[in-house]
């Protein structure tokens, strides 16, 4: 079952893969309790909208090479596949299914939640930095910048969780996760997630919530055909649902 952070992406052999945290589920805990799996799953060759629509995805064996289970993110760098943990522990596959330790990626700040976009030929990874954002920029996938701080909630009980940045019609959009810390009902987990717009992709300090999501952890993905999806998980029990996205 997925808990918070997964990744979607589309493997040489023409099927989209996901890949996330999976957990036995603890009565009682705070949603972190025995994390670091990473489940592993693939769709039947087609489209992103049609794997959605088959609701055929096959559950692999989980992946437990080197620390890139806990909310990993996923991507191409040259002819490789890489998965990177929150803890920046990578692993890297050719073919999405036989995966190779590759230690830990050298960055610094931040602690969690890692979120790689290929920006102009750069990569640029989003993670968690307490209860804001940070961004690293690389050439190369070796040699990292500084870090960045791109956003910090207002509210001091808000922490960010799982954020994700698309650029979109000339703008740039970062959707997170809301944390609050002062909610005893959930522990802080939320079902809430935020959306700001700005012209630049490190900079989101003062920039308006322009919606709130339904929706925890999503994923933003773009099928081969362009239609828009949004992914949430359901903690504990449900896993991972898929509806349409519609930019208005």
């Amino acid at each position: 079952m997925a808990d918070e952070r997964h990744t979607f992406i589309k493997g040489p052999d023409e099927r989209w893969h996901c890949f996330g945290i999976t957990k036995p589920w603890i009565s009682g805990d705070n949603g972190h309790t025995g994390e670091g799996l990473c489940f592993h799953a693939v769709a039947p060759a087609g489209t992103f909208a049609e794997a959605v629509a088959f609701q055929a995805w096959q559950d692999l064996p989980k992946i437990q090479v080197g620390d890139c289970g806990w909310a990993p993110a996923a991507c191409k760098v040259d002819d490789q596949y890489l998965l990177v943990g929150s803890h920046m522990g990578c692993a890297s596959s050719p073919d999405l299914h036989t995966w190779e330790d590759r230690g830990k990626l050298a960055v610094k700040g931040g602690n969690r939640d890692p979120y790689i976009l290929v920006l102009d030929g750069r990569y640029v990874m989003l993670r968690c930095d307490n209860n804001g954002i940070n961004a690293v920029v690389s050439d190369d996938f070796r040699s990292w910048s500084d870090p960045v701080r791109i956003y910090e909630p207002e509210v001091e009980s808000y922490h960010t969780e799982s954020p994700v940045l698309i650029p979109y019609a000339g703008l740039f959009y970062l959707f997170w996760t809301l944390w609050d810390t002062a909610d005893p009902s959930t522990a802080g987990f939320c079902s809430r997630t935020y959306v700001h717009c700005s012209e630049s992709p490190l900079d989101f300090h003062g920039c308006p919530i322009l919606t709130e999501i339904t929706a925890h952890a999503p994923e933003i993905i773009q099928s081969e055909d362009g239609q828009w999806f949004i992914s949430t998980t359901d903690h504990p029990y449900r896993g991972i649902g898929i509806a349409p996205l519609v930019w208005e």
